[in-house]
């Protein structure tokens, strides 16, 4: 139903990582991939999330790929004027004649980041294991973010944006034009009348200096390098929370239309109570536990499989009624019917085998039509298992 999803930096409005919404993703989603950068990588060391990653990993819920790269917004001064281009940069080794492979700028960030020089040894040793260390290329990065800015009221919109982020008011932004003048080498001048040195005044004294005007646009590149991502992958793209707005922006702008991942998963929890709670909502809370979500899944696997079977503009809900609704041909049968012509028969013969056969068939009987008759079906797992964890009743 809602097809594959890739993840980069999946993080909360305060920078921390998102756990909770990556775990929902691989609930809902066929597959998840995570893209390991550095920021993500860091990230999920902060949030004591890698013993949580590599079980995941094991389990084959998840596929990651560890590449220390980042789009950037790179500024030049030539001759007095401000050049800009956006690229995507890898972080490595300080010695150029050498650059260090991938899986040693893991180990070195893991040594780093890690206080316990013995467990960031295991844990690389496990994740070489586990993941790929492909590059990523820049999917014409320069190009494509530099056009999304020569729409004049789009930067305009995105730098008003990007200085209330920094805790600029909007009154002290007085900016009435703002225009990209493209230069060769998909480089660029910003023409405008915005007195950055006034702005400078709001921000921390150690920020001043280094603000200027490559601070209007810092998220551009971002939001399109996920973007491409996603269309290179064919998949949704969970991300950094506060780039959303900006990433459905520039969707909205290109094809028309915006992702929100939490509309399919939502139609699934208002099956159980609109009241309900979100996967992602009790895991941040810390209601529920990543550990404890491993343990859901391996409860959810029919669930995921009736969800990957239904049409994109499916009403889950009322597939999943449709669904609960239906009658097999096991729950057609009387019970005392089941228990002598599936059960009791098959045991009488298994005596003729093996003696004492029948009392074992017939003990566990009621259990086996239980999940015959039920538990195939994906209310099942939507009414019990994913409710009791809502709930924290399981």
């Amino acid at each position: 139903m809602l097809g594959n999803c890739i993840m980069r930096n999946p993080s909360k409005m305060d920078g921390t990582l998102d756990k909770g919404a990556l775990c929902e993703s691989l609930l809902f989603f066929g597959k998840g991939h995570l893209l390991l950068d550095f920021g993500t990588m860091a990230s999920v060391i902060h949030a004591n999330f890698v013993d949580d990653l590599i079980a995941m990993l094991k389990a084959g819920y998840l596929t990651a790929n560890y590449s220390p790269q980042a789009p950037v917004l790179y500024s030049d001064n030539k001759q007095g004027l401000s050049e800009h281009f956006f690229t995507v940069v890898k972080f490595g080794g300080m010695d150029p004649k050498k650059w260090p492979r991938n899986p040693e700028l893991l180990e070195a960030q893991l040594m780093r980041l890690i206080e316990d020089k013995a467990q960031a040894k295991r844990y690389h040793r496990q994740l070489c294991d586990l993941i790929s260390f492909r590059d990523l290329d820049d999917g014409s990065l320069a190009t494509l973010a530099r056009n999304d800015l020569t729409d004049s009221r789009f930067a305009t919109h995105v730098a008003r944006m990007a200085l209330q982020a920094r805790g600029i008011p909007d009154a002290a932004i007085k900016l009435s034009y703002l225009d990209i003048l493209p230069l060769q080498e998909n480089k660029f001048a910003i023409s405008t009348d915005l007195n950055v040195d006034e702005l400078r005044t709001f921000l921390p004294v150690g920020d001043r200096a280094a603000f200027g005007q490559n601070e209007l646009f810092p998220s551009i590149g971002d939001a399109r390098f996920d973007i491409h991502l996603a269309a290179q992958h064919n998949a949704a793209f969970v991300g950094n929370e506060k780039n959303q707005v900006l990433t459905n922006m520039i969707l909205q702008r290109s094809v028309g239309a915006t992702f929100n991942r939490e509309a399919g998963p939502r139609e699934i929890y208002d099956f159980i109570s609109v009241a309900t709670p979100s996967v992602r909502e009790v895991i941040n809370k810390g209601e529920r536990s990543p550990q404890e979500f491993v343990k859901l899944m391996e409860k959810a696997e029919i669930f995921r499989t009736w969800l990957a079977t239904q049409n994109p503009t499916a009403d889950l809900v009322r597939e999943m009624l449709r669904e609960k609704a239906q009658v097999n041909w096991l729950e057609t049968l009387p019970m005392k019917l089941l228990r002598f012509g599936l059960f009791t028969g098959l045991g009488k013969a298994g005596d003729f085998w093996v003696p004492g056969t029948s009392v074992v068939t017939e003990g566990i009987d009621t259990f086996l039509i239980e999940r015959l008759a039920k538990r195939w079906r994906p209310h099942y797992f939507v009414e019990n298992e994913l409710r009791g964890f809502l709930d924290g009743k399981r």
